[in-house]
């Protein structure tokens, strides 16, 4: 579902005409990029164009995808205004201003990158898995010894190109350039568009890393949609079609959770225990041997580029593949807290769960989500003189939480108690029905726990009803059943 207040002419002049950012008619969204994708797709491929444009063309990109072609003079059917849209999103950078640039808003309200996208879409296209390293990057103290290659001692080692071009050599780079500085942010921080209808910058919500979240979800989602190209037999879908599926339809081949808010759990099913840690190995070997990259790695030992990839996936599991994915604020435009926010004491000890009974019926998409969040708000903040949305968090039927009043400020869900707990609820009325299993899975398999890692509540927390605590029949007769399974519900 496109955000703009008039889908159709805000393309259409998008394709025509083209200002600098935060000047200019073309929205730096999804459904703008498919259009122009899907004009291209009948004249040339949208990946070797973009390759020309500026995206991949490292050292380390050539060695692995080929050597980019030069991007065509001219194109009739391709206006300069059009070339300049799409090699603004070729060059991922973030200004000293904080604004994020070659980033697209996604109709589930999610913001990507777009040239970890096209690298991993690149790889996929060209069946680029498997590549041998070369001599110069072998180093056997550092290398698993592949099955393969025990029973045929001759065969090379090999890096995955998909991996290595989306998200393996960055993640190792961003944490070894971060190893003299332990401050130094390693990954993210999120980000908020001036506008989720007419988006044209994109400013982050603190200190930049290499890996900002647009960064992650873009190479996430290279990874899921390189995969699915790569096991398709020729002829292939047009790119348009692939990514109007992937972002604004039913999903790949018509499977309702293969699509982008669902990109954490498709990417933990698609890669292997361990199989990530091994291509950041792989990849750092591999920048180590190139010439351009060799100066990164002086008096870097082999133990520590072994470190360097253990504590980079870890981390990076820790924060977005076992975290759940949180929209902000600002995304659902939440109105300001009335007054000022009493902090909360951290660690908590409990975490309350809620229905929200009205809205009675679960939200499906990003903008009835956050439609929801916005009347919710009111209702508080107009009808009941409360400072702010009551809850902490809120869960969307649409693969999301929803931020309210978050990690660190007291809420208003449970008389008494607020203080005390975190207030998590989620959309609709589950007296007789249960919230969709992701979006329990969500709650009982992924906040909780990284509530923990993250020392915002106890190893030892308790989880309770919001009827436990007050008379109510909240959170719903099924609902409650379900949380009394969960560790932790007493």
């Amino acid at each position: 579902m496109c955000l703009t207040k008039s889908p159709f002419l805000s393309v259409l002049l998008g394709l025509f005409i083209w200002l600098e950012p935060g000047q200019g008619s073309l929205l730096l969204h999804m459904n703008s990029m498919i259009q122009v994708v899907e004009m291209l797709d009948e004249h040339l491929t949208v990946t070797e164009l973009a390759r020309g444009l500026g995206c991949c063309d490292s050292e380390f990109d050539r060695f692995l995808l080929g050597k980019a072609p030069a991007a065509p003079p001219d194109l009739p059917f391709l206006s300069q205004e059009q070339r300049s849209f799409l090699r603004h999103l070729m060059k991922h950078q973030v200004q000293a201003s904080l604004v994020e640039q070659g980033v697209l808003l996604l109709p589930d309200g999610t913001t990507v990158a777009v040239g970890p996208l096209m690298a991993g879409i690149e790889a996929g296209l060209q069946g680029r898995r498997e590549i041998p390293l070369p001599p110069e990057a072998l180093e056997p103290s550092l290398v698993r010894t592949e099955p393969s290659n025990q029973t045929h001692p001759e065969l090379p080692l090999t890096i995955d190109a998909l991996y290595a071009v989306t998200i393996a050599k960055d993640l190792g780079v961003a944490f070894l350039l971060a190893q003299p500085n332990e401050s130094q942010v390693r990954m993210g921080p999120n980000g908020c568009w001036d506008s989720v209808y007419e988006p044209q910058n994109f400013t982050l919500l603190g200190p930049p890393s290499r890996l900002t979240d647009a960064f992650i979800n873009g190479a996430l989602d290279g990874v899921i949609l390189g995969a699915h190209l790569a096991k398709q037999a020729e002829p292939r879908a047009p790119l348009g079609t692939l990514l109007r599926e992937y972002y604004a339809g039913d999903g790949l081949a018509g499977d309702g959770q293969a699509r982008s808010n669902f990109r954490r759990k498709n990417f933990v099913e698609l890669t292997e225990a361990g199989k990530l840690e091994e291509q950041v190995v792989r990849s750092l070997l591999l920048l180590r041997a190139l010439p351009q990259t060799a100066p990164l790695f002086s008096g870097v030992g082999n133990e520590e580029l072994l470190a360097v990839a253990s504590q980079a996936v870890q981390e990076f599991t820790d924060a977005y593949l076992e975290c759940p994915a949180i929209i902000p604020r600002c995304m659902w435009e939440a109105k300001p807290y009335k007054g000022t926010p009493t902090q909360l004491k951290l660690p908590l000890s409990f975490v309350y769960i809620h229905h929200t009974s009205s809205p009675s019926e679960p939200c499906q998409t990003f903008p009835e989500c956050a439609a929801a969040m916005r009347a919710m708000q009111q209702f508080h903040q107009e009808d009941r003189g409360w400072d702010d949305i009551g809850y902490s968090f809120v869960v969307g039927s649409d693969g999301y939480m929803y931020q309210g009043r978050g990690w660190h400020w007291v809420g208003a869900h449970t008389r008494g108690f607020n203080s005390k707990g975190y207030g998590v609820s989620f959309i609709g009325d589950y007296m007789t029905t249960l919230p969709e299993a992701f979006a329990l899975t969500l709650v009982r398999d992924n906040f909780l726990s990284c509530a923990v890692r993250g020392a915002k509540i106890r190893a030892n927390y308790t989880v309770h009803g919001h009827r436990q605590m007050v008379h109510t029949s909240c959170p719903g007769n099924m609902l409650f059943k379900e949380i009394q399974t969960w560790e932790g519900f007493k």
